[in-house]
């Protein structure tokens, strides 16, 4: 079960190194406009990126925040926490990036990987 889980946080992992790629190297190709921007106006899309990357910025913030607050107790944080932090991120901007585009997409491609991990980790001995 651990070597499933941690493949799978790997291939999640992967998923969001390539978005990255994506989003700042390809963004302007026509295969990308075509997937993703598809019939958005440049105003609608415009609205929907930056609703997007607020939310990853509220992400790091909330990570920050955290960490201020644990700073004095490091030795008691388990690494699983930070997995599971950084995990509900994870599905969250993926349930919130199939609302704003309106397709199903990203909860599929981000979020039920996510939770699936999430659900491993919580139940170990399933």
């Amino acid at each position: 079960m651990e070597i499933i889980l941690k493949v799978l946080i790997g291939f999640i992992a992967l998923i969001h190194v390539l978005f990255l790629i994506v989003q700042m190297f390809f963004w302007n190709t026509k295969f990308v406009q075509k997937r993703i921007v598809g019939n958005f106006t440049p105003e609608e899309i415009s609205e929907i990126l930056a609703k997007n990357q607020g939310l990853y910025n509220g992400f790091l913030a909330a990570g920050l925040i955290w960490g201020l607050f644990i700073s004095q107790k490091v030795s008691q944080v388990e690494p699983s926490s930070i997995v599971i932090f950084f995990l509900i991120c994870v599905a969250i901007a993926g349930i919130f990036g199939s609302i704003t585009l309106k397709r199903p997409t990203a909860f599929l491609i981000q979020s039920i990987p996510a939770i699936l991990a999430l659900f491993l980790l919580w139940y170990p001995h399933f």
